[in-house]
């Protein structure tokens, strides 16, 4: 699997020029990405759960998941990171020079953001290509673009909703909600861009929700809808 993954990198980065048709990994895998506020998980795990008892319906044993911070827990495992690197990479965060400067020569290891970003990607790239499984940020979409059967979604809102939501959830003020907002969607999108390059999103993404207008369960029977048009659900 890691010589598929090598292969793909190489395609995707430009590194090697593809000769033949695209290169297509196993799947299925469907894969959420959010504005910072939009429940991911949420649906991930009811996307999971409506697609395990369609198949319990129809008699089939294929057993969807969804992951999420698993992806995080197991890139930590790998790299041997220590518990509060764990939470800098859960939060999207990045170091600086000096940062980087003063882990070095201290005793907590850290292996540098690129090792960091690749480590995450080649766990999404192996997850996917076993399949049946949706997997939650952490640039999948762009990781899985040219996976055959792959779905890739985009949760968005109004800043002023996801605010709320944000404000509600952790008990902050408008204010100090509205900043953690901008300041995740931010941190969110320079992870991404270094897979996508500061590509438009609709490059990567085959459907945008308004989670705001739309309910859980119009988003998951919408996705389904599509999926099952794609013939892999």
């Amino acid at each position: 699997m890691d010589n598929l993954f090598l292969k793909y990198m190489r395609e995707r980065s430009g590194k090697r020029k593809s000769t033949g048709p695209n290169f297509h990994a196993p799947g299925p895998v469907i894969t959420i990405s959010r504005d910072y506020g939009c429940p991911g998980r949420r649906i991930a795990r009811k996307m999971a759960e409506t697609l395990n008892e369609k198949n319990r319906r129809m008699g089939r044993e294929t057993e969807w998941k969804w992951i999420s911070k698993e992806i995080i827990e197991e890139s930590a495992r790998k790299l041997k990171l220590s518990p509060t690197l764990i939470q800098d990479l859960s939060d999207y965060r990045t170091r600086g020079f000096f940062e980087n400067l003063t882990l070095f020569f201290s005793d907590e290891f850290y292996p540098g953001d690129v090792k960091i970003k690749n480590t995450i990607a080649r766990f999404i790239y192996n997850a996917a290509a076993e399949g049946y499984v949706v997997i939650v940020g952490r640039a999948a979409e762009s990781i899985t673009k040219n996976f055959e059967k792959s779905l890739h979604v985009k949760l968005q809102a109004p800043l002023e909703w996801r605010t709320e939501q944000v404000a509600t959830a952790y008990g902050m003020s408008l204010a100090d909600a509205k900043k953690e907002a901008l300041e995740m969607d931010k941190r969110r999108s320079q992870f991404r861009n270094y897979f996508e390059k500061e590509r438009p999103d609709i490059d990567f993404f085959d459907m945008f929700f308004n989670v705001a207008t739309l309910t859980d369960e119009e988003i998951v029977e919408a996705i389904i809808i599509l999926a099952e048009t794609r013939g892999f659900v």
